[in-house]
């Protein structure tokens, strides 16, 4: 059997290098999300809105709000 080199990026640009018998990544990264890019500064992130938590906070924000006008929603139906 041949060995092979993990590919895995760390967030920090790093390349794990470990020993692997796997093409795609060793044993403890190959469940692992990949990193993408921020869409607006480049730095590597594993966020659904694709971006950074700096340029991400409106969104998480409308989220939040959006979720708990639901919630008080189905409160106030199930109270009456």
């Amino acid at each position: 059997m041949a060995f092979y080199s993990c590919p895995y990026t760390y967030i920090d640009s790093r390349i794990c290098g470990k020993k692997c018998y796997q093409k795609e990544e060793c044993h403890i990264h190959w469940k692992r999300q990949t990193h993408i890019s921020c869409n607006i500064c480049g730095i590597p992130i594993a966020s659904s809105y694709g971006m950074c938590m700096k340029h991400a906070g409106k969104y998480y924000s409308k989220a939040n709000y959006y979720k708990n006008k639901l919630q008080d929603k189905k409160h106030d139906q199930a109270s009456q």
